[in-house]
């Protein structure tokens, strides 16, 4: 009786898990994973006001991150659908090695350019001097690097898994790679900047490895330059990851100026990440299903898809309202429970009102990007998932502040 209960229990979630909610609710579920990297960030809280540059360049790091995730997962769903690539860790196509190679060379033009487009921001708006241009270039080029080094083969090896399991790897991968990538570059970043605040030879070796990293860069970009997939990639992944740069150093400035408000809401810094990588990865599932729909023959104009796209987006809405729910709870316990300030009414009201604000709008937008690169003849896999990233980092942060009024005028 029992062994019939159980067996029945798991099939209905096995055929949950077959289902878009299913595996949406499964895919948000690892953006847990993203209050570990906001709870290390908040131990630099009390840094924020002697050091604004540490909060001024999370946002883009994690911006860019997202971008360079996004190209990379995005691409590896379509060329495993396509049979491009192999469900194989080893011996795998050119098509794959050219991915790769393509991928860690954006990463290093992307976070210098990032790195020179934030120090301008800053300095315009007083929080950097002119002494930190080398903290600028090298702490997010460094910590980057590190984490897509580490994050790749773990993405390939979800990728290959989903694909072999029968899941969708357009819904499963990003999202989970979003928010492992938010820790691992979470965690570099916590290393680096902690090099940069000791100083002394820990800096210069700093700088040593940032050196060695653009001349192995240079190397693999020469060697590479008559691949004609890894030129396509290079020149439309650099286009976008390079304008969310400046989304991402804008979302920067407006972080560093919101610290009263980190500092009033306890469990808002370690939320952040969590509500940043869960909008992304809204907008991710929606567009990555669409970019795969038109490489596989089944596109349709933007606006019979938008009229078509409630259902969808309903699928996808409604269990990331429900993880919002449970990234306030979480990051409630984090932050300890019974502690001056800390109200898990607050970071509900928060968490739920940013979820709200801006999930249509990332929906929308996620339509448009793809059926616009459709059209002019892009990838879309090379443009749709980092500028999703981007504007919804964007929207999230944006969408922190009248979520805040929101729930003060509830007087939680």
């Amino acid at each position: 009786m029992v062994n019939g209960a159980t067996s029945a229990i798991q099939g209905r979630l096995s055929h949950f898990l077959e289902t878009v909610p299913g595996q949406t609710l499964l895919a948000l579920s690892f953006n847990l994973v993203s209050l570990l990297a906001g709870s290390l960030m908040a131990v630099y809280t009390p840094q924020f006001s002697a050091s604004p540059w540490i909060l001024a360049l999370f946002p883009p790091v994690l911006t860019v991150r997202g971008g360079i995730g996004g190209i990379f997962s995005g691409n590896l769903a379509t060329m495993l659908h396509l049979g491009l690539v192999k469900p194989q860790l080893r011996d795998n196509t050119p098509n794959y090695y050219g991915l790769v190679k393509s991928v860690m060379t954006i990463t290093v033009l992307d976070t210098l350019i990032l790195g020179s487009v934030s120090f301008i921001f800053n300095l315009a708006f007083g929080t950097a001097t002119p002494g930190m241009w080398l903290i600028f270039l090298s702490v997010p080029t460094v910590a980057c690097t590190l984490a897509v080094s580490f994050s790749v083969p773990i993405a390939s090896y979800i990728a290959i898994m989903t694909y072999r399991r029968g899941l969708d790897p357009d819904i499963i991968v990003y999202p989970i790679l979003a928010s492992m990538n938010d820790i691992i570059v979470t965690v570099f970043y916590v290393a680096v900047v902690s090099l940069v605040l000791v100083g002394g030879p820990l800096f210069l070796g700093l700088g040593a490895f940032f050196i060695l990293i653009l001349a192995a860069v240079g190397y693999v970009a020469y060697r590479s330059r008559g691949d004609g997939f890894f030129r396509q990639t290079l020149r439309e992944g650099t286009t976008v990851v390079v304008l969310s740069s400046l989304f991402g150093s804008v979302n920067g400035v407006m972080l560093s100026r919101m610290s009263g408000t980190l500092e009033r809401i306890p469990g808002l810094m370690a939320m952040y990440p969590a509500l940043t990588n869960a909008l992304g990865n809204i907008g991710s599932i929606i567009g990555s299903q669409t970019t795969t729909g038109m490489a596989l023959g089944y596109a349709r104009s933007f606006m019979e898809e938008l009229r078509g796209a409630g259902r969808k987006i309903v699928q996808v809405e409604v269990p990331a309202a429900f993880m919002h729910v449970v990234f306030a709870f979480a990051a409630w316990l984090i932050t300890g429970p019974g502690s001056p300030g800390v109200s898990l009414m607050t970071l509900l009201a928060v968490a739920l009102a940013t979820n709200l604000l801006s999930f249509g709008v990332i929906s929308v937008f996620a339509l448009y990007s793809a059926h616009l690169a459709f059209e002019r003849g892009l990838n879309p896999d090379n443009v749709v998932i980092p500028a999703i990233t981007t504007v919804s980092d964007t929207t999230a942060t944006l969408a922190l502040t009248p979520a805040v009024v929101a729930a003060k005028l509830l007087g939680l």
